[in-house]
């Protein structure tokens, strides 16, 4: 894991000291070295911040040049199948002095050029410089794990970064904000799902995409390498087999995510994604996985919030010791605008913090990657809203009778389970899916299919593939995307590693071709996993009804510890000049939160959230670097 920077200026000498002024922006991504490279006639240079985990000597370092300057590489990642793609390559002819997943890559881009891209499996983002045809081949991985970045700015400049911050760093980059994100993200319509950013001058290059750019940084062509298919489905696989060829493809991600010459572990958080990879994980305990590499936000004294007790149970049962923390409101408050200039953009909620809190105890505990279990949801239909689609699914397939049973014990489930909680409105919502009387009145077939706007890679809105509709734009569009840049800035915050198994290209081609009763079966969400984790977990975890996630108690912190905090902030003069900043409105939901009338948490972070960004933007953060306003 790393941070790059590459820098096309067709008018202007590259000096040295800008490039690595640009560079050591990143120095949280890479703290291990930093590194430059600059073509021979100055109009093109990389910069590399380097975090060591596959072969930590020098030799590995970055930028990776080669052919005397003709090859040059600068890579934001992990190629987890760079061991198997070494062995190919040699016998091609090629010879490795390092043990590096990076002359892997290397490598494997002069040998097959674009044509790599299919071949990895991993988490990437990468500037290759190729001197005899002077282009420049840039890449992603399929989910957009790794970040880049382009920037546009006067005499032609274009840079290409793994933050933000660090092409802003560029005199000739402007900072100006770009209005359109700032409505987007205002009115509840900001998912990160294309190009734009919070400036005017930066795009996002999208996932799963490679392009081709001149030396001077001009686009000569652009396209995606790789789109799932929801529509082609195997119907033949009995359940049993399913089962199997998943747990099979499971146990291998896990494994070659494992592949580090640093200590790794992992997150826990009670839930059944992340109590499947820390059993594969116990399973299979050495010296880079020890019983105290798993780690864990809780909330002792907020049970219907805090999943200590799940927690507890996994750990117990996989024989793990999990080091915990409990998020301290009073120092979100504190770390807010450093939060901020890391995430780079507005995030829609507070418990992206229990992220930052468990990647700073993995630092303190000298664990430098964590596996995740990020991308389980929207892959395996996850999310309890998500459960209307497969009942409407089976009404569109004249299938009542099994939508009814299923309905009965989906909602019986979490009937009980909301009794093991008070106030259990605050933790998931009992009412999420239609009742028996509800569906009975629905017509069968015919209904309309709510779907966004998306073309590319999701499945037909159409009756029949609601779900599959639904699942398909979360993992490439609406929430995926959001969630990979929380996760990935966090970390970096503190140089840690995240890799996330149930994104392995192979397990979610073949997640996508299962028919859905095998991802909602019997009434259960994630059938497939809770079938195929068999008694790697405990009995009680592996059939949770109910599902919280990592959540933060904002609505009790909004009326306590935050509240003259978030008043100051939402309130702020900069907030009432916004257009689309409705103070009446506001302050209402202010108003009906603080008398407990409605759980307005959500609706007002947004607006907090935003003005933090504003406070450190104005306050020419982006330029100058992070410091105290």
């Amino acid at each position: 894991m790393c941070g790059l920077v590459a820098l096309c200026s067709p008018q202007i000498p590259i000096r040295q000291d800008l490039l690595s002024a640009m560079r050591d922006r990143l120095t949280h991504r890479g703290p291990d070295n930093g590194g430059n490279w600059i073509e021979h006639g100055e109009r093109l240079g990389f910069g590399h911040r380097r975090l060591s985990i596959m072969d930590t000597t020098h030799a590995a370092d970055q930028p990776m040049i080669g052919d005397g300057g003709k090859f040059s590489l600068v890579f934001n990642g992990e190629i987890y199948n760079f061991i198997e793609l070494r062995s190919e390559l040699r016998l091609l002819g090629h010879t490795f002095r390092t043990n590096s997943d990076t002359e892997v890559l290397f490598f494997a881009l002069i040998e097959w050029g674009e044509a790599a891209l299919n071949k990895l499996n991993g988490m990437f983002a990468f500037v290759f410089w190729n001197g005899y045809a002077e282009t420049l081949l840039v890449g992603r991985d399929r989910f957009g794990e790794k970040p880049l970045f382009l920037a546009k700015g006067q005499c032609g400049i274009r840079v290409f970064g793994s933050e933000m911050k660090a092409l802003l760093a560029h005199p000739l980059i402007s900072p100006k904000i770009n209005d359109e994100a700032i409505a987007a993200f205002a009115q509840g319509n900001w998912y990160e799902d294309g190009e734009m950013t919070f400036f005017d001058n930066i795009e996002r290059f999208p996932p799963a995409h490679a392009a081709i750019y001149n030396k001077a940084g001009i686009e000569i062509k652009r396209w995606r390498y790789w789109t799932p298919d929801y529509t082609k489905i195997d119907y033949s696989l009995s359940p049993r087999e399913a089962a199997e060829r998943f747990w099979t493809l499971f146990e291998r991600s896990v494994q070659v995510r494992r592949r580090a010459d640093v200590p790794n572990g992992s997150s826990l958080s009670g839930g059944l994604d992340s109590s499947a990879i820390v059993s594969v994980l116990a399973r299979e305990q050495t010296a880079d996985f020890g019983s105290s590499s798993v780690f864990s936000a809780v909330f002792p004294h907020d049970a219907t919030m805090s999943e200590e007790v799940e927690i507890d149970e996994v750990a117990a049962y996989t024989k793990v010791i999990p080091k915990k923390v409990t998020p301290n409101p009073n120092k979100l408050v504190e770390e807010m605008s450093l939060l901020h200039w890391h995430q780079e953009e507005p995030f829609l909620s507070a418990s992206i913090y229990l992220q930052w809190c468990v990647a700073r105890l993995a630092y303190q505990n000298n664990t430098t990657v964590l596996l995740d279990g990020q991308g389980a949801d929207e892959l395996l239909a996850g999310y309890q809203f998500y459960f209307k689609q497969r009942q409407l699914d089976l009404l569109d397939r004249g299938e009542k009778p099994l939508a009814l049973r299923e309905t009965a014990k989906f909602n019986r489930r979490l009937n009980k389970a909301s009794q093991n909680y008070v106030g259990v409105e605050r933790r998931f919502n009992v009412n999420v899916a239609y009742s028996n009387d509800e569906l009975k009145g629905l017509k069968t077939g015919g209904n309309d299919v709510f779907h966004y706007p998306y073309s590319v890679g999701t499945a037909p809105a159409k009756p029949g593939f609601r779900l599959r509709r639904t699942i398909s734009e979360a993992l490439l569009y609406n929430s995926l995307p959001m969630l990979l840049r929380y996760a990935d800035r966090n970390s970096m915050a503190f140089s840690r590693e995240v890799r996330l198994p149930f994104l392995d290209y192979e397990l979610v081609d073949y997640c996508i071709s299962m028919p859905d009763d095998y991802l909602i079966r019997n009434g259960w969400q994630k059938w497939i996993l809770r079938q195929s984790v068999g008694h790697s977990i405990p009995s009680k975890i592996r059939w949770r009804a109910d599902k919280v996630g990592y959540a933060a108690p904002l609505d009790t912190w909004l009326r306590k510890e935050l509240r003259d905090w978030a008043h100051e902030r939402l309130f702020d003069s900069s907030m009432l000049s916004l257009p689309f900043f409705d103070q009446q409105e506001i302050e209402k939901l202010w108003a009906q939160h603080q008398n407990e009338v409605a759980n307005n948490s959500w609706l007002l972070w947004r607006w907090i959230s935003l003005a933090e960004w504003l406070h450190i933007t104005r306050s020419g953060w982006w330029k100058a670097g992070a410091s105290v306003a």
